[in-house]
């Protein structure tokens, strides 16, 4: 009779640390190839919703998600050409806007100079060019935009997900020593997942729009592209916004003036504040429930092994891990150090109840 041997086995932390560096490294190396069936696993998530609602109208399944799939592609077509044809006229045009912001900016040290200050021009051109300036901005656009490209990739795999999504809670029963509870926190992760998603879609294209629309009154170019910059940057929280505001505002500079800087950033501030501070906490209050530290540091993580597009869905995807660390006992310590501050003394008002229950 042969004794049955663990299921865990107690391991050194430095196989632990091991084992991480190995996956961490292969995330990184597999970027390119992760990244297109990434964003199709979210844009699936993402467009369940109106299939579902596609489905309860008396539509077929099959139809439905051709329907809708149909739709994501000409969204995303139309989103990657306008984003190739302006880098593609930004670029030729850099020289000139290079040009011109330096000639500002040696304007404004002459002027600051003149009220007794002693800023060597030769040395702040030196250490500043719109290049530097403009190269965050077209870099991640050209990312977002390169995702993009890969149109035929990402909506097959959107599809094919889509299209077995019903046999995957049956293969799960099968697989998954306790079901219940997997299930339940996939349908967690998914609801989650999709209510920020889905939030930051809709806020995203409104500011963006918005933005887009100001631009195109100031009579600034590339207005359209700068609005697709809001709406991308809508999905990085907390630092999104400045980050889009910068290329946006020295653009406006070159452009129009301080006086346009001030009309755009008077404009750009109200709907940043409005979208920020009114309409998204009302929604995500609860659905995030990650700490401000979790959030930034999940920004530098997911963003330096997945590019770009892992700072567009860190948030997401540190949901998703923090759902699955909090079913087990063994992990919850970790899913309690992402978690906001409100669940952690949730978590310890549990522990003292469970303190004073009799044994």
């Amino acid at each position: 009779m042969t004794t049955g041997l663990p299921r865990y086995v107690k391991m050194h932390p430095l196989f632990y640390a091991s084992a991480a560096i190995i996956v961490i490294a292969g995330l990184k190396i597999g970027a390119p190839i992760i990244n297109p069936i990434l964003m199709a696993v979210f844009f699936s998530v993402i467009i369940s919703h109106p299939i579902n609602w596609l489905k309860k109208k008396g539509v077929n399944g099959v139809l439905s998600i051709i329907i809708v799939v149909l739709g994501l592609a000409i969204v995303l077509f139309g989103m990657g050409g306008a984003v190739t044809r302006s880098i593609i006229k930004f670029s030729q045009n850099l020289s000139y806007y290079e040009n011109e912001l330096h000639e500002i900016t040696r304007s404004t040290i002459s002027t600051l100079n003149g009220y007794g200050f002693d800023i060597s021009s030769d040395n702040v051109m030196k250490n500043f060019s719109a290049n530097s300036a403009f190269s965050f901005a077209g870099k991640f656009i050209s990312g977002i935009g390169g995702v993009l490209g890969q149109l035929t990739l990402l909506v097959l795999v959107a599809a094919f997900i889509l299209g077995e999504a019903n046999s995957f809670p049956i293969k799960l029963k099968v697989v998954l020593k306790d079901p219940d509870v997997s299930l339940g926190n996939i349908t967690l992760i998914s609801k989650n997942i999709r209510l920020y998603l889905g939030v930051k879609t809709l806020t995203g294209l409104i500011g963006g729009s918005l933005v887009t629309i100001v631009l195109l009154i100031m009579h600034i170019e590339y207005a359209v592209i700068w609005g697709i910059l809001v709406l991308l940057m809508r999905y990085i929280p907390n630092i999104g916004s400045i980050i889009a505001a910068i290329p946006i505002m020295l653009f406006v500079l070159i452009q129009d003036g301080i006086s346009g800087v001030l009309y755009v950033g008077i404009a750009y501030g109200i709907i940043n504040f409005v979208i920020g501070q009114i309409i998204e906490p009302k929604f995500l209050a609860k659905g995030m429930n990650l700490s401000t530290l979790a959030v930034f540091l999940s920004l530098v993580f997911w963003g330096w092994i997945l590019g770009d597009v892992g700072m567009l869905l860190a948030v997401p995807i540190t949901m998703a891990m923090k759902i699955s660390l909090e079913s087990r006992d063994n992990s919850r310590w970790m899913a309690i150090m992402l978690g906001s501050e409100e669940s952690a003394k949730e978590a310890l008002n549990q522990k003292f109840t469970k303190k004073g229950q009799p044994e």
